[in-house]
């Protein structure tokens, strides 16, 4: 099943060139489109511009935000976690050696694309949170408990966990997730699923500690081998802080400005939509991604360009500052790309 996506924005720049070169897309996600391959054990995957929260799919493209999920990711696969099993094949100029002769060259797909190898994808959202924040402090504030994982009183909004913890929920390719007890998710798919997504989110908030940055929580999508799949710590599947930042809002004991799609989050909490019309709260994540009244009034929202600016440069701050290396940078020097 495919993503519900505004029609324009439902296809990407390179859509045409793919399937005129003889590639068939086979799954068209929130933001990823993933195409088939000559060799059927190998798939290419190509970052868009699209913008999603609150499962919607919004009716605006974010400047270069395919290419910085690409080099994030390629960031953390290829420079952190290349020890650990994972997906990815190629990036950068390695992808043409797997693209029919018609597409070889083409710097700027490449700059947005990965071949990776073809896996079952376990459908679980592997959540793991090293702080409280979003809808974890909301539900401590109900029940002291995180979605299963009991807590010490006393915590805010903002607070480190005494130790990481994980919080699954199901991968829905329509309307929300919903979470899964932690229980019955090891029960059906091993110890291991929770075991390796606690590994990687240590593993990658202490390299992000280095340069000054907190990662509050993230997703992972595992294959049932046991890889790692799809992106890998970026702005659009985890919660950036600055540790500076971070250590001056819990004297207030609060959370401090997250580096990721908060500001298009907050611009969307703020519409007007049927829901508040009729009566209710305002706010996207107030709708059902399942209604197609609400559907069809998300696909003719205007979101204000100044909203996409500011998020896309969170975005960079986030690559630059981890990698020491400005997107350019990261293209000419890691991808062999021209810029």
């Amino acid at each position: 099943m495919s993503a519900t996506i505004p029609s324009c924005v439902a296809v990407s720049p390179w859509h045409e060139r793919l399937t005129g070169a003889g590639l068939n897309r086979i799954h068209q996600g929130k933001v990823r489109d993933t195409y088939a391959l000559l060799d059927p054990e190998r798939l290419l995957v190509v970052a868009t511009n699209r913008v999603s929260i609150n499962d919607f799919v919004l009716p605006a493209l974010m400047p270069h935000k395919g290419e910085l999920l690409t080099a994030m990711t390629v960031f953390w696969l290829d420079d952190v976690f290349h020890h650990e099993n994972h997906h990815l094949i190629a990036f950068g100029r390695g992808v043409g050696h797997h693209l029919p002769s018609a597409l070889c060259g083409d710097d700027e797909l490449f700059k947005c694309s990965l071949v990776v190898r073809r896996l079952t994808i376990i459908p679980v959202e592997c959540v793991v949170r090293g702080y409280l924040t979003g809808s974890g402090w909301r539900e401590y504030q109900k029940t002291g408990e995180v979605f299963g994982n009991k807590l010490p009183p006393g915590l805010h909004d903002g607070s480190r966990l005494p130790e990481p913890i994980f919080t699954p929920t199901t991968k829905a390719e329509s309307g929300h997730d919903e979470n899964l007890s932690i229980g019955e998710v090891v029960r059906q798919y091993g110890s291991w699923i929770r075991d390796f997504s606690l590994h990687l989110y240590t593993e990658g908030a202490a390299r992000a500690k280095e340069k000054g940055w907190i990662i509050a929580d993230t997703k992972f999508e595992l294959g049932d081998q046991g890889d790692l799949a799809d992106e890998a710590l970026t702005p659009d599947s985890s919660r950036f802080w600055k540790e500076e930042e971070w250590l001056e809002a819990v004297k207030q004991r609060k959370s401090p400005p997250s580096y990721d799609k908060e500001i298009v989050r907050t611009w969307g909490k703020g519409v007007s939509t049927p829901v508040s019309e009729a009566g209710g709260e305002p706010g996207l994540h107030n709708l059902d991604p399942e209604n197609p009244e609400h559907l069809d009034f998300v696909s003719k929202l205007t979101v204000p360009q100044e909203v996409l600016l500011k998020t896309e440069n969170r975005y960079r701050l986030v690559l630059e500052e981890l990698t020491g290396l400005t997107l350019e940078e990261f293209q000419k020097e890691k991808l062999g790309c021209a810029v």
